[in-house]
C-alpha cells in the first residue's frame, strides 16, 4: 500500500496522509526505542542516518501533498519527529512547506538549531540568528562542565544529544528548568523575555545563566524521590555556582559572557563563605551544600565525575523514565573506589558521609 502512495499522481485522501505521517513518526519512534535498549557507542548523528529509506519517501510524498488541514497535521506530527531525533534537514523542509501554506504564519512555526552536543528549539518568534548566540554560551557552558568535572554524559540516553527548548515569553514566571518527561532525550526548559540577545540577570533580578548551569546539574544527576530526601535539591546548586563562577575567572572571557553578570551573586565564594556557618551532613539544604563544598575543596570535583561515571558504567543507579537518581549510599562506595589508596581523600569521605 505503501508504494502505491508514493507514486500516485492524485491528491491523496485524508486517510491515506495520516498512513504516510504514521509511517515516518513510527519509523523515527522504532530508531529511538532500539537505540534506547541498547545504546552501545552509536551517536544520535549515526542514528538519525539509518531513518529507512521508504519513511524518508514518505515525508516527501507529504511535502509534494497539496494543502489541507489534515497534511498540516501530519506535518506537524513529522516535524516533532524530526527533531526528537535529529533530523534537522527534514524539520527544515517540513517548516518551509508548512511557512508556504501559510506565510503569515513565521512567527508561530518552531526554528531549530543542531549542534554535535545538543539540540536547540526556538519557540514564540525566536529566529535562528538567536539560537546561534544561544549555542556559543551552551557549548562554552558544557566545556566548562568539561574542564571541571568531566562527566562522561549529559543525555540520560547515552548518545541522543541534549535539548534545550527556548521560549521567547512576555513575562518569565518560572525559572529554566529540567523536564525528564521526554522519554529518549534530557531537555531544559528555558524562557528568554528578549529576541535579540541573552542578558542575565534580567531587570527583575532572574537569573538566568546561573539556572542554565544549574539545570545542567539535574540533567546529570538527580537525587531526591518522592518520599525520600536525598541532597534537598542542592547537587544542582553545587554544580550551577561552580560553572558561573569558574567561567567568569577566564584569564580571557569569550564576548558572549559580557551580559552575563550573574558570578556577582551567584560563586562558589559566596557558598563557600556561607557553609562556614553550617557542619558538613546529610539531614538539611545547608548541611548538604557544606558537604559538597567540603567535596568540592578536600577531594576535588573531577573525581565526583569520576565516580558518578563509573556508577552509571556499572548501573549503580536508579532510573525513572531513564533518568538516573543517585543515593549518597552507593555514592560513598564509588567514591571509595575512585579515591583507592589517597589516605586524606579516604578519610573526607569517609567523615563526609558518616
Amino acid at each position: 500500500m505503501l508504494h502505491t502512495l508514493l507514486f500516485c499522481a492524485i491528491a491523496l485522501a485524508p486517510a491515506d496522509v495520516a498512513k504516510l505521517a504514521k509511517h515516518y513518526t513510527d519509523s523515527v519512534h522504532q530508531l529511538n526505542e532500539k537505540h534506547a535498549r541498547d545504546p552501545g557507542k552509536e551517536g544520535e548523528q549515526e542514528l538519525a542516518r539509518k531513518l529507512p529509506a521508504d519513511a524518508q519517501k514518505a515525508l516527501e510524498q507529504l511535502l509534494a501533498e497539496k494543502s489541507s488541514p489534515e497534511l498540516e497535521r501530519a506535518l506537524e506530527d513529522c516535524s516533532e519527529a524530526a527533531l526528537d531525533l535529529d533530523r534537522l534537514e527534514d524539520f527544515q523542509k517540513i517548516r518551509a512547506r508548512r511557512l508556504k501554506d501559510t506565510p503569515g504564519d513565521a512567527a508561530k512555526l518552531d526554528t531549530a538549531l543542531s549542534r554535535p552536543r545538543f539540540v536547540l528549539r526556538g519557540v514564540g518568534g525566536l529566529d535562528e540568528d538567536y539560537l546561534k548566540s544561544f549555542a556559543e554560551v551552551l557549548e562554552g557552558v558544557l566545556g566548562a562542565y568539561d574542564e571541571v568535572f568531566g562527566f562522561a554524559e549529559f543525555s540520560k540516553v547515552p548518545g541522543k544529544k541534549l535539548r534545550v527548548r527556548l521560549r521567547l515569553v512576555d513575562k518569565i514566571t518560572a525559572p529554566p528548568h529540567f523536564g525528564p518527561e521526554f522519554p529518549y532525550h534530557s531537555e531544559i526548559d528555558f524562557p528568554v523575555i528578549d529576541a535579540h540577545e541573552l542578558a542575565s540577570p534580567t531587570a527583575d533580578g532572574k537569573f538566568l545563566f546561573y539556572g542554565l548551569c544549574h539545570e545542567l546539574g539535574h540533567v546529570i544527576a538527580m537525587w531526591d524521590t518522592p518520599g525520600k530526601q536525598e541532597d534537598f535539591h542542592t547537587w544542582a546548586h553545587y554544580c550551577g555556582v561552580t560553572i558561573v563562577e569558574h567561567l567568569a575567572q577566564q584569564k580571557s572571557p569569550p564576548k558572549w559572557l559580557k551580559k552575563l553578570r550573574d558570578a556577582q551573586w551567584r560563586s562558589l565564594a559566596k557558598e563557600r563563605e556561607a557553609a562556614k556557618e553550617h557542619k558538613p551532613g546529610l539531614d538539611s539544604d545547608k548541611a548538604v551544600m557544606a558537604t559538597w563544598i567540603a567535596l568540592h575543596d578536600r577531594v576535588g570535583p573531577k573525581v565526583l565525575a569520576a565516580a558518578m561515571n563509573e556508577m552509571d558504567a556499572k548501573e549503580e543507579c536508579s532510573r525513572v523514565n531513564r533518568v538516573r537518581y543517585y543515593t549518597f549510599k552507593a555514592f560513598k562506595k564509588a567514591l571509595l573506589r575512585e579515591v583507592g589508596k589517597d589516605e586524606v581523600k579516604r578519610k573526607a569521605v569517609e567523615e563526609l558521609f558518616r
